[in-house]
């Protein structure tokens, strides 16, 4: 064990230089090893002993509460074993290898095997309690089978996905699927996937596996010890069946489409609300970002697709991950649903914003007993001159801004300013009461820069930017707010006498968008799209009347010849004027 006594005097000097972090977490360990504070093989201990023995890790690195599930570390130490020192192998040799118990009981369906032990260390809760029924088998260990057999029945038999491979007669019993009540203190439990399967020919990645579950989960916070065991029977069988489909189709899907399906099984007990607040605390963050706590946080992913589109929607998600990984494969459900991820993405992201107090009835079924989205700031006074992100967005992430009216009369005026190199969607939320709600968009130019003005600001109780990072990374703006008093402006103000590109919308879109312009007069205007690698795809003439246009543009084959989705960048003369944008055309 001198590997580990290493590794921890590592961990207490760190420790000693962090110990006032909120979040001591999987994240940290990564991060550590990123930076090369931590070898691969001091990373893999720390992870296994995070599993094994959390009570003995440095305050750097531990959990506020058990893992919901153990599985990705598993995971992790099972693709670096060969990698990993030969000392590592030797002491945590026990992780990959199946335990022997006691005593065993077959589930009612016939399609589980209990492995449990009645007296040590990893003995069941309760041991001595066979009432009901009175068959010999203590009844935790009676429930336990139970809820894997709803598990079946419900994730598997009406729902419609894939059942786990067979392992043949690993565990005894022919074709039996191994549950082992065995306790690692660190999680609810893990799914370990051990052998490649030729059960379905075509498939590369799906693994026959087996289960850990906590036998009495003692220090998790229940009095009632059956309602962890029936969310973790829920979690745990939902990645065997995933395991079916492809064990690499990624972390963050697995653990979001787990923690969500608790819900659907056991949709009063809400073990996964205590995990919300590593993600909706962190929407900056990737949909595919993991530390330990966000992707279970993130069951609302699935939630937001499932209440959008119907469980079909996220079965047949998993059965593109045979061939893709999960981000692609959630990208081809969408096709196939005249979507696009990115559209769906900016959709998530409003819905996640109205939890809690701002929750109106329209969105989550749960919503109001979320907690509330972090705001990036909440502002109460004006003008707000040239600030910039406290976190800068992921792709796929954002920021929430708030404008809060404390009585004053007038139009807010907002301006954006992205970095140039990005694809920002930028939505208005705008409160009429917290249950009440307006949605509108800033309309942004080829630079991702645009203004917005709320008109008649104190109608509102407030008005929040939803700023989505569509493509990108590490995104960063400048915004400004100030009041413009009523009457001053548009009104009054003269025609403009120039031309003026308002940019296209919607930006992405799929395959139609519609390029906004102002001219002051009548005019024949030249219309080209280019794609990027500066092929001319579009060319024609417009017939432009004085005052606002909206040229329609469809990129699908009708116009262009081809269907390849992409940046595309349009140029519009007339006049004597030329202007350019820029657009994300998303097949």
């Amino acid at each position: 064990m001198i590997l580990i006594r290493t590794a921890l005097i590592i961990g207490i000097l760190t420790s000693i230089l962090y110990a006032d972090n909120p979040m001591a977490s999987l994240e940290l360990i990564d991060t550590d090893y990123g930076s090369g504070a931590l070898t691969l093989t001091e990373m893999l201990t720390y992870k296994a002993i995070t599993l094994t023995a959390p009570e003995s890790l440095p305050a750097r690195y531990r959990l506020d509460r058990p893992m919901k599930d153990g599985t990705q570390i598993v995971m992790e130490i099972k693709n670096n074993w060969i990698l990993s020192d030969p000392e590592f192998r030797r002491d945590f040799s026990f992780l990959l290898t199946r335990v022997d118990k006691q005593a065993y009981f077959d589930s009612p369906s016939g399609f589980f095997r209990i492995h449990y032990d009645t007296t040590g260390g990893h003995a069941v809760y309760q041991p001595g309690t066979d009432v009901d029924p009175h068959d010999g088998v203590p009844d935790y260990v009676n429930r336990t089978a139970e809820y894997f057999d709803l598990a079946w029945h419900i994730e598997c038999d009406s729902l419609g996905y894939d059942t786990p491979p067979f392992d043949g007669a690993r565990g005894g019993g022919q074709d039996l699927y191994d549950v082992y009540m065995h306790r690692f203190s660190g999680a609810y439990g893990v799914t370990f996937p051990e052998l490649s399967s030729n059960q379905r020919p075509g498939r590369n990645n799906d693994y026959c596996s087996y289960i850990y579950v906590d036998p009495t989960y003692s220090g998790f916070g229940y009095n009632d010890r059956t309602l962890p065991m029936k969310v973790t029977s829920a979690h745990e069988f939902f990645h065997a069946s995933q395991f079916a489909y492809n064990v690499n189709a990624g972390a963050w899907y697995m653990e979001n489409c787990a923690t969500w399906m608790e819900d659907i099984l056991w949709d009063d007990i809400n073990d996964n609300y205590a995990y919300l607040g590593y993600f909706l605390n962190n929407p900056n963050k990737a949909i595919s970002f993991t530390n330990g706590g966000f992707e279970y946080g993130a069951f609302l992913w699935p939630m937001f697709l499932y209440e959008s589109w119907g469980h079909d929607f996220i079965r047949i998600s998993w059965e593109y991950t045979i061939n893709y990984p999960a981000l692609t494969a959630l990208e081809r459900t969408c096709e196939d649903n005249a979507t696009f991820l990115e559209e769906q993405y900016t959709v998530y992201s409003l819905w996640n914003y109205l939890t809690n107090v701002r929750s109106d009835g329209n969105h989550y079924e749960e919503g109001s007993n979320y907690i509330p989205a972090w705001t990036m700031r909440t502002h109460t006074s004006y003008p707000v001159e040239n600030l910039s992100s406290t976190r800068r967005a992921d792709a796929l992430g954002c920021n929430y801004i708030m404008f809060r009216n404390n009585g004053q009369e007038g139009n807010l005026q907002i301006t954006f300013d992205g970095l140039d190199n990005q694809i920002w969607y930028v939505q208005v939320i705008k409160a009429v009461s917290n249950s009440s709600h307006v949605y509108d968009f800033i309309d942004l130019n080829f630079r991702n820069e645009g203004e917005y003005a709320v008109e008649d600001f104190g109608q509102y109780e407030w008005v929040a930017l939803a700023a989505d990072l569509i493509q990108g990374s590490l995104g960063d703006y400048d915004y400004s707010a100030y009041i413009l008093q009523t009457g001053i402006g548009s009104e009054s103000a003269e025609l403009p006498q120039e031309p003026i590109l308002r940019g296209n919308y919607p930006n992405p879109f799929n395959p139609e968008t519609m390029i906004s312009v102002y001219s002051p007069s009548e005019q024949k205007a030249q219309l080209t799209v280019y794609d990027i690698m500066g092929r001319k795809s579009v060319e024609r003439s417009i017939d432009l009347s004085a005052g606002e246009n909206n040229i329609p543009l469809r990129i699908d084959g009708s116009d262009d010849g081809r269907d390849s989705g992409g940046v595309y960048f349009y140029r519009i003369s007339w006049g004597g004027y030329e202007f350019n944008g820029k657009m994300l055309y998303l097949k």
